[in-house]
């Protein structure tokens, strides 16, 4: 999952010259963050979110707020989350364990506030404790072209299955998220089911459950589903 989902990322001369934390933290894609001749809470505080009733197509229909709905765009943070990974953060005050599930804010009233360190903390290093069946891991991405392109929607799944039954599961999203996305009711949407489409369809529409579409992103949602039930049936095929 993990391999996919680095590979999936960018080209091979930007992953050389890239960091893990730098991809951690990566700054949001959207439009308007990017261009300064519009309104961005994300970028000035208090001065609108033009992404809300303009072209939103790339945004975010999970975790948003009235404030912003850009999406995250790290596919390497969404298997990381999946994978109950955590950062050691080293600052001023010493060194602490963040879960990488905390790391990132959702962006209620404050979007310029896009993750939890503290003035002057770098990350140090990612760990990412044993997953017995992480080895039953993948990572699948759909964008709008085959490579060097950000995810519309994507899915990391690792599911250990056993006489056929779902004993455990560990899912997150990405591309429909302000943060990589941990969807915590599809993992036990599937929890004690038969592996199978009716299960995977059930975890997706768990998974999609809080979504809010914007004028030109609703597509996402049913296409975030697809992906979710797509890679649990490429998993449980291998």
């Amino acid at each position: 999952m993990l391999s996919q989902a680095v590979l999936a990322g960018a080209s091979g001369q930007v992953r050389n010259m890239a960091t893990t934390a730098g991809n951690l933290l990566q700054r949001t894609r959207c439009f308007y963050f990017r261009d300064t001749a519009t309104p961005c809470n994300k970028r000035e505080p208090g001065s609108g979110c033009s992404a809300l009733d303009g072209y939103n197509r790339i945004h975010a229909v999970l975790g948003t707020s009235a404030h912003c709905i850009a999406t995250h765009p790290s596919d390497m943070a969404v298997a990381l989350v999946a994978l109950d990974a955590r950062v050691r953060v080293v600052g001023p005050a010493g060194e602490r364990v963040v879960s990488l599930g905390a790391l990132h804010r959702l962006p209620g009233d404050r979007p310029d506030r896009e993750t939890t360190l503290e003035p002057g903390e770098l990350i140090i290093a990612v760990d990412v404790p044993p997953l017995a069946f992480a080895s039953r891991s993948l990572y699948l991405k759909v964008r709008d072209r085959a490579s060097f392109a950000f995810a519309l929607a994507s899915a990391a799944v690792a599911v250990d299955v056993r006489d056929g039954t779902v004993r455990d599961a560990r899912i997150a999203l990405g591309g429909v998220g302000t943060k990589p996305w941990r969807a915590a009711g599809a993992e036990e949407a599937l929890r004690g089911r038969r592996a199978g489409r009716d299960a995977y369809r059930a975890a997706a529409d768990a998974a999609l459950a809080g979504a809010v579409p914007r004028a030109h992103n609703a597509f996402k949602i049913e296409l975030a589903k697809r992906t979710l039930v797509r890679a649990l049936l490429r998993l449980e095929s291998r």
